[in-house]
């Protein structure tokens, strides 16, 4: 019940449209059926993104065909948060003590990294990239009048 609460929820926050965006982590492997939608959606990062990826790879690999943008400390922070309710969703932190963005071909790819190696990476839908952005400036999301 609570993992169909779950989907419900991140299909309302307009995250259940993950499931077709590659992801890769220590422990965790994107189901087949999006594996297949994702290899047509990811473009050069497909290499890292498919079920048989390799669990960590090197961020000068990612470098070689992509443009990187490291994120601030508040944009990895963020990051981290979506990436452990992206469907498979974790129950751990995932590998990481920064993150960056990697664009090439007009898709974009985001990697958290510890030690110049990435451990857990998705691709990035274009809303997603228009909150790092909002983040980045120091944006909050306003529901009303402070108490």
């Amino acid at each position: 019940m609570k993992g169909l609460l779950l989907t419900a929820a991140l299909s309302a926050a307009g995250l259940g449209g993950f499931g077709n965006f590659g992801m890769r982590a220590q422990g965790m492997r994107a189901p087949d059926v999006s594996a297949r939608e994702d290899s047509q959606q990811a473009g050069v990062f497909d290499q890292w993104l498919k079920p048989d990826a390799p669990q960590c790879v090197s961020v000068s690999d990612i470098a070689s065909v992509s443009r990187l943008t490291k994120l601030t400390p508040e944009q990895f922070q963020f990051v981290r948060a979506l990436y452990i309710a992206i469907p498979p969703v974790s129950r751990e932190l995932p590998p990481g003590d920064s993150a960056i963005v990697a664009s090439a071909k007009g898709k974009a790819m985001i990697a958290l990294v510890a030690e110049g190696r990435t451990c857990a990476r998705f691709l990035a839908p274009d809303f997603v990239l228009t909150m790092l952005a909002q983040v980045a400036r120091g944006e909050t999301g306003k529901i009303g009048e402070p108490i």
